[in-house]
C-alpha cells in the first residue's frame, strides 16, 4: 500500500461496533417486559443488539458505569421519587461524563414531560408517553437513535485519533539526534497502536548492502536485546525478512497480517535508508492502519529534518578540516554536564609553540597533519576519558574526566611530545594551563574556557610551561579587568596626563629639550606604571588613541613653551606596534600640521626592539620624516640585538643610551667598555648620544670622560606635568 501524499480526515474513521447496547431503566417489571418483547425482532444493519435492564436509577448507574458503550437508554422519569429520572440524566452526563450515550424520557403522565431547557441541557434525544408508544414507533425510534450514536462515536474517536496522531507528531519533532529519533519513532508506534506483545526493529541499510546484514539501531518488545545486532540475528521469520527486502525494492510501506514494514528514504542526507518491522500479536484495523499512514508521512519528514539538523550541527562544531570539534562544541559539552561529572573535571589548555613558523617553511598540509597525530596522541595519553576540541590553529582545549592531581612533573610527556608526521618524528612544544571545575563550581561553561585561555596567556607571558588557575590568579585577573575598565575609561575621555623630563647637556646643565611621558592616576589616587597600562592599551585597541591624545597634549605644550620664550624639542614615545601600523606616519604628520607645530621641535622614539622588528616595513617612512624635518631617536639603545648592522642604514639623528648601563657601569667593566663602545659608534656615525638614567655627580663625570656630552635623569629633574615645568624653566 502506498504511502498517502495528503492528510484526509476520513482516514481516521473507526469500525462500528458489532454490538449495539439499549437499556431500560423502569420500575414496572411489566411494562419494561413488554418493552423488550416489542424489541425483540429488531434488526439494525446486520448487528446484534444487546438489551440491558435497571430497575431503580441507583441500579441504571451501575449498569452505565460498567457499559461505558451502551447507545440507548429508555428512562422512566419517576421511579423511586419524581425527580429520579432527571436526577439519573444529570449523574449520567456530570458525574459518568458519558455524552455519547442517547437518552429517550417515557412518562406515564403527558403532564410531566420535562421542559424544553431541560430537554436541551441534558441532551436528551427525546421525551414519550408510554401510552403513544407502538411497537412501530418504539422499534423507529431505537434504529435511529442508534443511527445517530454511532455517528457521534466516529466523530469522537476521530477526534481521538487526531489528538494521539497530533501528540505523537510533536514529540517526534522535539527529537535532534538520529538514533534518538529512531527510538522515539518506536515509542510513538507503540503508543498510537497500543501494542502491548510482539516488538518493532528500525534498521538501516545502504543500496549495496543485504536487509540480513543492515544493523539495528533500535527496538523494543521481543527485539530490545538485538540492538546493535544484524537485522538476521534478530528477525528469523523468513516471511518477515522476504517482506523487508520487498519494502526495500519498492519503496513502499506493506501493512500485512500481523505485521507491518514501513520504509523511509534518507539518502538525500545519509545516502542510507531506514526500515521498521512492526510485529502485532493481531492484525491492524482499517483506522490503525490509515492512522499509521499518516503518521509515517510525519516520519518521513521527520527523518529529513534530523538529518539537516545533524549536517547544520557537524558545521556548527566541526572544524572542517582536522575534522576535530570546535570550542563552541566543548563550551556546549561542557554546559551540559552533570554535576558530578564537574566534581572531577579538569580543563587543560595546550599551545602548540611556533605551529606559525613550521607552517611556513613545511606548509599548511604539513601542520594540518600534525594537529591530527597531536590529537591522536592527547586522546591516547589521557585514555579516551577526554573531550578534546580546536580552539584555535595552535590550541587545543581539552576536558579530562578523571581524579587524578595533575601538575607540570606528571605531565611532562605532554608538555614535550614526539607524534609523527609523514613517517617522521616530530618534537613539539607546549604551554599547558589547567582549571580544576570542582574549585570553581559557580563558573559558568564560557567562563572556565575564558579563564582557561587567559591562564595560558599568562604562562605564555612569564614563559612557564604550565600554570594551574587559582582564586589568587582570579583575583588578580579580576583586577586586570577593573583597571582595564577604568583605563578605557580615561582614553576615551581624553584624561591621561602627559608630564615631561628635561634633557641638558651635561658639561653646563643647559636645556637641549623634554621627553613626552604618559601617566595616569587612578581612582584610587595611585600612579599606574606606564608598562602596565600601555600594554593594557594595546590589548583593548586603545594604544592609538592614546598615542594620538599623548602628541596633540605635546604639541599644546610645545606652543605654551614657546609662549614664554623656551623653544626647545620635545620627544615622543611609539607605544608597542603602533609603528607598524599602515597609517601611522600619516597621521603622525597630520596632527603636526593641524597643530601648527614646527616639525624640528617635534622628536618621535623608537626603542631598539621596535626598530629590530619593523625595520622592513619603517625605513621608508623615516626617510619621509627626516626630509620634513622631524629627527627619530632609537631609545633604549644597547638591550635589543644585531642592531650594529643595520643601524648606519637607518634615519635616525639620536641614540639615547639604556639606562640600565648607566647605572651599572660603576661596578661592571664590561658595561664600562659597552658604554664607551656606544659613545664612540654614536659619534663616528654623527648621531647625537644621551644618557638616560643619571641619578649622582660621579655618573655625570664618568659620562663626560667617556664623551658623552647629553643625558636626562633624576639628577636634573624628575618627569613634571607642564604646570611645573612652565615654573622650572623660569630663570
Amino acid at each position: 500500500m502506498d504511502s498517502p501524499s495528503h492528510f484526509d480526515s476520513t482516514m481516521l474513521m473507526p469500525i462500528p461496533k458489532e454490538v449495539c447496547k439499549v437499556l431500560s431503566v423502569e420500575d414496572d417489571a411489566d411494562y419494561q417486559m413488554a418493552l423488550m418483547n416489542s424489541l425483540s425482532t429488531l434488526q439494525y444493519d446486520g448487528k446484534r443488539v444487546e438489551f440491558l435492564k435497571a430497575s431503580s436509577a441507583s441500579e441504571a448507574a451501575v449498569v452505565i458505569a460498567k457499559n461505558p458503550d451502551i447507545a440507548l437508554i429508555f428512562l422512566d422519569l419517576s421511579m423511586e421519587t419524581d425527580q429520579a429520572g432527571l436526577g439519573l440524566v444529570g449523574t449520567i452526563r456530570e458525574v459518568i461524563g458519558n455524552d455519547l450515550v442517547r437518552i429517550v424520557l417515557l412518562t406515564g403522565h403527558p403532564g410531566m414531560k420535562p421542559t424544553d431547557n431541560l430537554i436541551g441541557q441534558y441532551d436528551i434525544e427525546d421525551c414519550w408517553c408510554k401510552s403513544d408508544l407502538t411497537q412501530v414507533h418504539l422499534q423507529t425510534i431505537v434504529v435511529s437513535t442508534i443511527r445517530t450514536w454511532e455517528h457521534l462515536l466516529v466523530m469522537q474517536e476521530a477526534r481521538h485519533s487526531m489528538r494521539l496522531l497530533l501528540f505523537s507528531c510533536q514529540r517526534l519533532s522535539s527529537k535532534k539526534d538520529m538514533l534518538e529519533y529512531a527510538r522515539a519513532i518506536l515509542e510513538e508506534i507503540s503508543r498510537l497502536l497500543k501494542i502491548v506483545q510482539g516488538g518493532m526493529a528500525c534498521f538501516v541499510n545502504s543500496e549495496h548492502e543485504k536487509i540480513e546484514d543492515a544493523l539495528i539501531v533500535a527496538a523494543n518488545g521481543e527485539y530490545s536485546s538485538y540492538v546493535h545486532q544484524l537485522a538476521s540475528t534478530a528477525i528469523k521469520d523468513e516471511t518477515l525478512i522476504e517482506a523487508a527486502c520487498q519494502t526495500s525494492l519498492t519503496k513502499k510501506h506493506a501493512f500485512l497480517d500481523g505485521f507491518s514494514v514501513l520504509y523511509f528514504s534518507n539518502k538525500e542526507f545519509e545516502g542510507r535508508d531506514y526500515i521498521v518491522i512492526v510485529k502485532f500479536n493481531r492484525n491492524l484495523t482499517i483506522n490503525e492502519v490509515n492512522l499509521l499512514q499518516v503518521l509515517c508521512e510525519n516520519i518521513s519528514v521527520g527523518f529529513r529534518n534530523v538529518a539537516l539538523n545533524s549536517k547544520l550541527s557537524e558545521l556548527a562544531y566541526i572544524e572542517p578540516i582536522s575534522g576535530i570539534h570546535n570550542k563552541s562544541w566543548l563550551v556546549r559539552e561542557i554546559r551540559h554536564m552533570f554535576a558530578w561529572e564537574r566534581e572531577k573535571a579538569k580543563l587543560l589548555m595546550l599551545h602548540v609553540e611556533d605551529l606559525a613558523y613550521t607552517e611556513s617553511v613545511l606548509g599548511t598540509k604539513y601542520c594540518d597533519q600534525l594537529t591530527l597525530s597531536l590529537y591522536e596522541y592527547l586522546c591516547d595519553f589521557f585514555d579516551n576519558s577526554v573531550d578534546v576540541a580546536l580552539f584555535e590553529r595552535d590550541t587545543i582545549v581539552m576536558v579530562i574526566y578523571d581524579s587524578k592531581d595533575y601538575h607540570e612533573a606528571n605531565l611532562e610527556q605532554v608538555i614535550h611530545p614526539s607524534v609523527t608526521v609523514e613517517d617522521a618524528i616530530h618534537s613539539l612544544d607546549l604551554t599547558i594551563s589547567l582549571v580544576n571545575f570542582a574549585d570553581f563550581p559557580n563558573y559558568e561553561a564560557e567562563q572556565l574556557v575564558s579563564v582557561g585561555k587567559s591562564t595560558l596567556e599568562r604562562a605564555k607571558y612569564e614563559g612557564v610551561s604550565f600554570l594551574a588557575f587559582s582564586e589568587e590568579l582570579a583575583s588578580a585577573m579580576f583586577g586586570r579587568y577593573e583597571l582595564l575598565k577604568e583605563l578605557r575609561e580615561v582614553i576615551l575621555q581624553d584624561d591621561i596626563d602627559v608630564y615631561f623630563q628635561p634633557k641638558v647637556a651635561l658639561l653646563d646643565q643647559t636645556l637641549i629639550g623634554f621627553e613626552a611621558l604618559a601617566r595616569w592616576k587612578n581612582k584610587s589616587g595611585n600612579f599606574v606604571s606606564p608598562e602596565q597600562f600601555i600594554a593594557l592599551a594595546e590589548s583593548c585597541g586603545l594604544v592609538d588613541k592614546l598615542d594620538r591624545q599623548i602628541l596633540r597634549k605635546t604639541c599644546k605644550a610645545i606652543n605654551e613653551l614657546k609662549s614664554i620664550g623656551i623653544s626647545v624639542p620635545i620627544s615622543v614615545n611609539v607605544a608597542g606596534n603602533e609603528i607598524s601600523r599602515p597609517n601611522y606616519f600619516e597621521q603622525f604628520s597630520a596632527i603636526l600640521r593641524e597643530e601648527n607645530i614646527d616639525n624640528n621641535l617635534i622628536e618621535l622614539e623608537i626603542t631598539e626592539s621596535q626598530f629590530i622588528k619593523e625595520k622592513t616595513t619603517i625605513n621608508r617612512h623615516l626617510d619621509t620624516l627626516k626630509e620634513i624635518g622631524v629627527r627619530v631617536n632609537i631609545d633604549d639603545f644597547g638591550t635589543g640585538y644585531s642592531s650594529l648592522t643595520y643601524l648606519s642604514t637607518l634615519s635616525v639623528s639620536t641614540i639615547k643610551i639604556d639606562h640600565s648601563f648607566v647605572w651599572r657601569m660603576e661596578d661592571s667593566e664590561k658595561d664600562w667598555k659597552i658604554l664607551k663602545m656606544i659613545i664612540e659608534l654614536g659619534h663616528s656615525l654623527g648621531l647625537d648620544v644621551i644618557a638616560e638614567g643619571i641619578e649622582t655627580e660621579q655618573q655625570k663625570a664618568h659620562l663626560l670622560t667617556l664623551g658623552c656630552e647629553h643625558g636626562q635623569g633624576y639628577l636634573f629633574a624628575k618627569p613634571m606635568p607642564l604646570s611645573e615645568v612652565m615654573v622650572w624653566v623660569k630663570p
